[in-house]
């Protein structure tokens, strides 16, 4: 008797043994998954604004980030703190602010600090049209995020405020 009690102990814990794995690799693959989506949400919600700004203004998404820099620094920015702002090199943003400057939405300027340097600020047009386009990429973003409930927007902003910060943790100084 007392060896089929041991047999039955010893099933039930590598029963839970095995649930355990089988919960540890469950929970990896939700992490896993949890990115994806992450991820996919990201450049579905990229491309929509993408393609709205592209039919309704006619310029793209990376025109408009750099514009939206601009915006908030009225004195302007140099070439190398706009790529380093933007995360792309330093002929990426060349070839943007020579579009913008056809467009007369921006003007270069020598910084009179260094005069190595080139300052790019926004024009008055710029402004005016980047205005334009903030409000309505605005209301797009209400719109695509105002089909989830207010709770539904409460409890994701919450989880992904904490998911922020704990990211922060892993971000070497």
């Amino acid at each position: 008797m007392s060896g089929s009690i041991t047999k039955q102990a010893t099933s039930r814990a590598r029963s839970r043994a095995n649930g355990s794995a089988m919960a540890m690799e469950e929970k990896g693959h939700l992490e896993l998954r949890l990115w994806l989506r992450l991820i996919g949400c990201s450049v579905k919600m990229e491309s929509i604004l993408s393609q709205r700004l592209r039919k309704e203004f006619k310029t793209s998404m990376a025109r408009f980030d750099v514009l939206a820099q601009l915006e908030r620094f009225p004195d302007g920015l140099t070439m190398s703190d706009l790529s380093r702002r933007l995360i792309v090199s330093n002929g990426a943003i060349t070839g943007m602010v020579d579009k913008l400057m056809q467009g007369g939405l921006v003007v270069r300027a020598y910084d009179p600090a260094d005069r190595r340097s080139v300052i790019v600020r926004l024009t008055r047009k710029g402004r005016e049209s980047f205005l334009r386009m903030a409000r309505r990429h605005e209301e797009w973003v209400v719109s695509i995020l105002g089909e989830l409930s207010v709770e539904a927007q409460s409890e994701l902003l919450q989880n992904l405020t904490l998911l922020h910060r704990n990211l922060d943790l892993h971000v070497k100084s």
